[in-house]
């Protein structure tokens, strides 16, 4: 019975260590199977550090610990390189704004230094010394606004902070009229529609659609200008003038920053903010202002979107 018993002992003893090796063993090949999405997730964002964009982990089966976790890795790396794409994209438009921006300021500082190098000039009769001031004057003046413009722009970039009080669209578009009128009696300014409440900055609205209206006045010739208040939702402000009106090609484009059209460069063509900076406010109240079609047919129609 004893040696019947050590048997059993060393036979257990033995088929023990057997069922080990053989469980280490399977538990092995299976954690190296099981872990194998790991290995490659691994590879994966070492490859990514090193350079290597676009390749994606894309598991065959989603309803596993694993793979919902190798799709959430992928999602991530969508998210992170289209972040890094906006963000060079962005990086590129900011180094063009700036490099324009320094081109615009360019032309009235070099107006600036080169009325003032004359102005001092000896000998000068008072007549041309007077006309070479206001010459000097108005270059600053330009030179002014360009730098105001350049100021909100930072300020729409950072998040404009806005003074939010009720506002009536429709008496905020007579004052803007009777100011676009003072600015040019031969273009007449009719104001209709209704009454309309909307809670906004009085002052960035006004900012909007003096633009417009300047706009209308620039490009729009010595024809009527229509300003048209809308009390749906979102209410809206529509501008029209009898001018040449826009392309459907060119409609998006007028919006970027430093962008004029031909017909729009002159003297009294502006920078090529103006619209860019009154989108600018409009998205800030949560509305939007678009180019669209004239009710007419002919012209530049401008509306203004903003909640109720």
């Amino acid at each position: 019975m004893s040696g019947a018993q050590a048997l059993v002992r060393r036979t257990l003893i033995v088929l023990s260590v057997a069922a080990l090796a053989v469980a280490g063993i399977v538990m092995l090949l299976t954690t190296r199977v099981a872990l194998a999405p790991l290995d490659a997730m691994t590879a994966l964002a070492r490859s990514i550090t090193s350079g290597d964009r676009g390749r994606r982990l894309a598991p065959a089966r989603t309803d596993t610990e694993l793979g919902r976790t190798a799709a959430a890795f992928d999602a991530m790396l969508d998210e992170l390189e289209g972040a890094e794409a906006t963000a060079r994209a962005s990086e590129a438009r900011t180094r063009r704004f700036v490099a324009d921006a320094a081109h615009e300021l360019r032309t009235p500082i070099a107006g600036v230094q080169a009325v003032a190098e004359a102005a001092i000039a000896p000998g000068m009769a008072s007549e041309d010394r007077e006309r070479l001031h206001l010459l000097l004057l108005r270059e600053a003046r330009r030179a002014g606004r360009l730098v105001d413009d350049l100021l909100v722009l930072a300020r729409l970039d950072a998040g404009l902070e806005l003074r939010r009080e009720p506002v009536d669209l429709l008496e905020l578009a007579r004052s803007e009229a009777e100011r676009a009128q003072l600015v040019a009696p031969d273009q007449r300014v009719e104001v209709r529609g209704e009454p309309v409440t909307v809670r906004g900055d009085a002052s960035r609205l006004a900012q909007v659609l003096g633009n417009l209206l300047d706009n209308a006045r620039r490009h729009g010739g010595p024809g009527e200008v229509t300003v048209t208040v809308s009390g749906a939702d979102p209410a809206t402000v529509l501008v029209t003038d009898a001018g040449p009106g826009i392309r459907a090609a060119d409609r998006e484009r007028i919006f970027d920053r430093l962008v004029r059209l031909d017909e729009a460069r002159g003297e009294d063509g502006g920078a090529g903010l103006g619209l860019a900076i009154a989108r600018g406010i409009a998205r800030a109240h949560g509305g939007d202002l678009r180019c669209v079609d004239p009710p007419s047919g002919h012209g530049a129609a401008f509306e203004l979107g903003l909640p109720r």
